[in-house]
């Protein structure tokens, strides 16, 4: 039973662990949730602990001298590579079969987890992971727990099977939180309560900044193959924007991992200004031209409409002045470095702009890029002024949809492996259009 399970533990412990080891907390068949013991230097410098964890409800089915057991490990420490170097060197010695493990850093702090089956009532590991604990300046916890678990285990006056756990019918998602001022516990808390409220367990977080403040986590999540991907979203829309904090939610498949195209937006994306603005700056109408820009970026106004009402303002305009805005574009930062590092992994790049081609030809050259669509402005019969009209099918927000999914026919790519970038309006439809759309400093709607 737990109490015989217990007294086998602390007198293998208590027989084989170096002197300062304190096993007062292993005495008279305890079964308290969590049994530690605390090692101490001679000069009373605190030292590593380790705690042996058996649940109360569980005795009756614990008998560590004559069952297979199954045990959960976990040595955490400052020493990494020597801490599973240690665990790992106990494990040989005692001829346990591992089933999993896991391993996380936190600073210079390594926990090292593992679960294993232990034969034959092998209570001799737990002193030799006590004296490994000591070594490394580590705490040592385990969880024992008996090998018919596998089949049901006890839970109040209540039989709980294991086909009953929250694991079958569940689809795996990934989450990426993102705020750049930072990730504050008062959203996090109401993520969690987010996720617990949906019966949604969280497998595994890993963050993916390196700034000095915590501003972006991944979530790999296990949800109910009942609850729908569009509710969830519009929920979590509802939550981000409470927070200013992004949540991009995607099934967390072969697709996720293996994009192969992304389409960008140019204006105010992929570099930070608006080219119409900045062609009308170089003719001193300015005020009118983006006044118009702004409404229908906000979508207040037919993308279509606006766009003839700020071309025909730029009738007569010298055709040197793109080449003016052309050696004044200032690229967001972090562009060049983006392109070039996705460019590496083998990615397809495209800008799809409601701008200009000259400007975005020459954004494309500069970035590397394989495909640019943009709108064309018509030229005078002697090629010197603007007429103040446009050549060719109109990029907007329908055409650079269709654009999107040209592109990636032509490359022979499924549209679940593209990604599109954008800020206005104009981009709603292609981001939707993408398995995965980035809204980037985007615009309100």
């Amino acid at each position: 039973g737990g109490s015989g399970a217990s007294d086998a533990l602390a007198a293998a412990v208590e027989s084989r662990t170096p002197a300062g080891v304190l096993p007062a907390a292993l005495n008279g068949g305890r079964t308290d949730s969590t049994t530690t013991t605390r090692v101490s230097t001679p000069s009373g410098l605190p030292k590593p602990s380790f705690a042996i964890n058996i649940s109360p409800k569980l005795s009756p089915l614990v008998d560590l001298l004559h069952e297979t057991q199954t045990v959960m490990i976990s040595l955490r420490g400052p020493h990494g590579t020597d801490i599973i170097g240690g665990v790992l060197g106990c494990l040989s010695k005692h001829n346990c079969q591992i089933i999993d493990f896991s391993l996380s850093r936190l600073h210079h702090d390594v926990t090292f987890g593992v679960l294993v089956h232990l034969h034959n009532g092998d209570v001799d590991l737990f002193s030799d992971l006590a004296e490994t604990a000591q070594k490394w300046d580590g705490t040592l916890t385990f969880d024992v727990q008996n090998a018919r678990l596998k089949a049901s285990v006890l839970s109040g006056q209540s039989q709980y099977k294991l086909d009953e756990a929250p694991y079958a019918q569940r689809v795996k998602y990934i989450a990426t939180v993102l705020n750049e001022r930072g990730l504050g516990p008062e959203f996090l808390s109401a993520w969690l309560k987010w996720l617990l409220k949906k019966k949604i367990s969280v497998e595994q977080m890993r963050r993916l900044d390196k700034h000095s403040e915590l501003m972006c986590v991944e979530f790999r999540l296990s949800v109910p193959d009942t609850l729908s991907l569009e509710e969830m979203k519009a929920e979590l829309f509802t939550l981000s924007t409470g927070f200013q904090t992004d949540v991009a939610l995607q099934p967390d498949n072969v697709f996720r991992r293996q994009k192969r195209l992304v389409v960008f937006d140019m204006d105010s994306t992929l570099i930070q200004q608006e080219v119409i603005d900045e062609i009308a700056r170089a003719t001193g109408i300015e005020k009118e031209v983006s006044a118009i820009t702004e409404s229908a970026m906000r979508g207040e106004i037919d993308f279509k409409e606006s766009l003839r009402r700020r071309v025909a303002l730029l009738k007569d305009t010298p055709i040197g002045a793109l080449e003016e805005v052309k050696q004044q574009l200032v690229f967001t930062e972090g562009a060049h470095y983006l392109c070039r590092a996705l460019k590496n992994a083998g990615f397809k790049l495209a800008v799809i702009s409601g701008g200009f081609i000259p400007l975005a030809k020459y954004v494309k050259n500069e970035l590397g890029l394989d495909y640019a669509f943009a709108n064309q402005l018509q030229v005078s019969p002697d090629g010197k002024r603007l007429t103040g009209e446009t050549v060719g099918p109109i990029v907007d927000a329908v055409r650079k949809s269709e654009l999107l999914e040209v592109i990636a026919q032509a490359e022979g790519i499924a549209i679940d492996q593209v990604v599109a970038v954008g800020d206005g309006a104009n981009d709603l439809l292609m981001l939707g259009k993408a398995s995965l759309g980035v809204a980037f400093n985007a615009k309100p709607k």
